[in-house]
């Protein structure tokens, strides 16, 4: 009777998908709009996709003023900035172009437009957000790996403490999530790579999650089956059509899939490591990939064979599916370590005390701190 174990799911009021969909955005806005933020990151000025998208906002009949700039690692005075573009153009909701970053600090900034002050009062926790006025997103990812467009959360950075973590609140989950594969065809190899290993990690860890539900494991599933099957062939060949698009529609299912049962060790750790040493998140968890799987394998290891089975891996156990996974990372150039990032046994210590956050919590493992540095020593 599993299959009938109750869930909840909580995703976009709207989600859109299909090569040239950008063509029908204005149509998936509300009616009454006349002026959109649009944020976009810099790679997407450079491409062209934010002229093309800001094209088709205006020939609807839309004014749009554009904000660009946003930094990867976004900090919490990105937010800030975000939110008073929106006020002085007096705008009806934000319309996020980019990748994680660029989603992130736009769904904060849209909770927090019409909140009492900075993001750092609620990156704090001095304030909390209370999800009542905050105004309209469409959020439009142009790499395929965060699954931003599909959560509740905005991952932000601290320069000054280096501590990385979420704001959260159901309100954040962005009103239209459009996902069109023609958006990631200028996404350079490298970040092909590392964002499709971030977007596997993810559906695996949804997949293994203690909250996961036949329905969440049923997107997760997909998602691993379409990446280990293009990802490689997506960083080879960038104009493939075919493989983006299966990449950006494993993307989008992972990020359904862990917006309702949560992530584990490997975004635990990658978020300290990540801002501590300045790794791009992507990299930050294909590194850390392996070792935590394997840490995970002694319970998991029930779950791994069914993903190697629906993966048609050569050797359907365990260690076939991890070798497979092992096999991928080495393929699209992912490093082995970090030693090139100079991690080292200095930085143990705030890596461990900041790595305590919801998805260490939702590892179907617990995981000491000793056994955290014995991963982070592996890798040095």
């Amino acid at each position: 009777m599993n299959n009938l174990s109750p869930f909840s799911i909580r995703l976009p009021r709207t989600i859109v998908f299909g090569a040239g969909k950008i063509a029908d955005l204005p149509s998936f806005l509300p009616e009454n709009f006349t002026t959109v933020l649009l944020v976009a990151g810099t790679h997407t000025l450079a491409s062209g996709d934010t002229s093309r998208v800001r094209a088709v906002l205006e020939q609807s009949g839309l004014k749009t003023c554009l904000y660009s700039g946003v930094p990867s690692e976004p900090p919490p005075n990105a937010v800030d900035a975000i939110a008073e573009a929106s006020r002085v153009c007096c705008v009806d909701g934000i319309v996020a172009l980019g990748g994680g970053s660029v989603m992130d600090a736009a769904k904060a900034a849209a909770s927090l437009v019409n909140l009492k002050g900075s993001c750092n009062d609620y990156f704090s926790g001095k304030s909390m957000i209370d999800g009542t006025k905050r105004i309209f997103l469409a959020a439009l990812p142009t790499t395929s790996g965060t699954g931003a467009e599909m959560t509740s959360n905005a991952v932000l950075s601290d320069t000054a403490t280096k501590v990385k973590k979420s704001l959260r609140h159901p309100s954040m989950t962005p009103e239209l999530a459009l996902v069109d594969p023609e958006l990631t065809f200028a996404c350079p190899s490298s970040v092909t790579a590392a964002s499709g290993l971030d977007a596997l990690v993810q559906a695996v860890e949804s997949y293994i999650s203690p909250r996961a539900s036949d329905m969440t494991r049923t997107w997760s599933r997909q998602a691993v089956v379409l990446i280990c099957g293009l990802l490689k062939r997506c960083c080879e060949c960038p104009d493939d059509a075919e493989a983006r698009a299966g990449m950006a529609k494993a993307s989008m299912l992972a990020g359904m899939a862990f917006a309702n049962c949560g992530l584990g060790a490997v975004h635990g750790l990658a978020h300290p490591v990540g801002s501590l040493l300045h790794i791009p998140h992507g990299v930050a968890c294909a590194v850390l990939m392996m070792p935590v799987f394997r840490f995970n394998e002694p319970v998991c290891g029930g779950l791994f064979c069914e993903l190697a089975s629906a993966i048609k891996a050569d050797d359907i156990s365990s260690s076939g599916f991890l070798n497979k996974l092992q096999s991928l990372a080495e393929s699209v150039g992912t490093p082995c370590d970090f030693k090139s990032y100079g991690l080292s046994p200095e930085h143990y210590p705030f890596i461990i005390a900041n790595c305590r956050s919801a998805s260490m919590k939702n590892n179907p493992r617990f995981m000491s701190d000793a056994e955290a540095e014995a991963i982070l020593c592996a890798l040095s």
